[in-house]
C-alpha cells in the first residue's frame, strides 16, 4: 500500500474518531461559553456599573499565588493554543501520519489526548483568569485598560473568527441540505434513503445507485419495454453491474429490513 493510500486511512479514522468524540466537544464548548459570559459581565460592570446585586464586601479573592500564575502564564498558554490551533496540529499531524506509517505504530490517541488536556486545561487558566478580572473589576479596578487588555484583545479575535466559522457553517449546510437529492422511499426505521447514503440489507452494506435507460439497454431489449429511472442497490465499493437490487423490492421486503448505515458518517449538514 502506497504511502497516500495508508495517511488517507488514517485521517479518514482520525476524522470519524473527532466526530464521536462528544465528550470533550462538550466540555470545550461549556468552557467557551461560560468565558465568554463572564467577559459579557466584566463588560457590563465596568462600563455601566451594574452591579448584578453582588455584595462587593463578601466577594471571594483568589490566593496571591494563583493570580501570579494566572497573569504570568495565561497569555502566553492562549496563544499558544491558537498558533497550535492554527498551523501546529497539521504540522503535528503530518509527523505522526510519517511515523505510524513507516513503523506501523499508533500515535494519534496520544495526540489527541493531549490535545485534549491540553485545550481544555488552557481553556480553564483562561477562565479562571477572565473570573479574576471579574472580581477585581467589581472592586472598583479597571481590568479593561490595565496590562490584560491583550488577553481582551486576543480573545475578541478569536470570538470573530468563531463567529464567521458559524456562519460560514451554517451557510455551508444550507446548501448542502439543498444539493440533496433523496429518494422516494423510507428505511425500516422511517429514515429517507438519500442519493450517497448506504444501506444495510440482509446484513450485507449497498450504496445507491439511479440507473438510466442506456445502462440497463440490455434488458429493455430483452423484455422490449419502456422502462423509467429506477433506484438500485449495488454492492459497497463495487463497480455497477447486471445483477442490481431495486431499492423499491428492498424497503418493501420486511424480512431484509433495510436500514442507512451511519456510522462514521455523521449527521447531514454537519461538519
Amino acid at each position: 500500500m502506497s504511502f497516500y493510500s495508508e495517511a488517507k486511512e488514517i485521517v479518514n479514522d482520525v476524522q470519524k474518531f473527532g466526530k464521536d468524540n462528544i465528550e470533550a466537544k462538550k466540555i470545550v464548548d461549556l468552557l467557551k461559553i461560560v468565558s465568554f459570559l463572564i467577559v459579557c459581565a466584566t463588560f457590563i460592570v465596568q462600563y455601566w456599573k451594574f452591579m448584578f446585586g453582588i455584595n462587593v464586601e463578601v466577594l471571594p479573592t483568589f490566593p496571591i499565588f494563583l493570580n501570579q500564575f494566572l497573569d504570568e502564564y495565561t497569555y502566553i498558554l492562549f496563544l499558544g493554543l491558537i498558533i497550535y490551533k492554527v498551523v501546529g496540529y497539521a504540522i503535528l499531524s503530518y509527523l505522526v501520519i510519517s511515523i505510524e506509517t513507516k513503523f506501523n505504530i499508533k500515535l494519534f490517541p496520544a495526540l489527541n489526548t493531549a490535545e485534549d488536556t491540553f485545550e481544555i486545561g488552557t481553556l480553564f487558566i483562561l477562565l479562571l483568569k477572565l473570573s479574576n478580572n471579574l472580581f477585581l473589576c467589581i472592586h472598583g479596578v479597571d481590568v479593561i485598560k490595565s496590562a490584560d487588555k491583550k488577553i481582551y484583545f486576543l480573545y475578541f479575535i478569536c470570538c470573530f473568527c468563531l463567529f464567521v466559522k458559524w456562519l460560514y457553517i451554517k451557510n455551508k449546510n444550507y446548501w448542502y441540505f439543498a444539493d440533496i437529492r433523496y429518494t422516494p422511499f423510507f428505511d425500516c426505521n422511517g429514515k429517507r434513503i438519500a442519493q450517497n447514503d448506504r444501506v444495510i440489507y440482509y446484513g450485507r452494506l449497498y450504496s445507491i445507485h439511479l440507473l438510466d435507460v442506456e445502462e440497463h439497454s440490455v434488458f429493455i431489449e430483452e423484455k422490449r419495454e419502456y422502462r423509467k429511472k429506477e433506484w438500485y442497490l449495488s454492492k459497497s465499493n463495487s463497480g455497477i453491474n447486471r445483477k442490481e437490487i431495486l431499492l423499491e423490492d428492498a424497503v418493501r421486503d420486511e424480512k431484509g429490513k433495510i436500514k442507512v448505515y451511519e456510522y462514521g458518517m455523521g449527521e447531514k449538514g454537519k461538519l
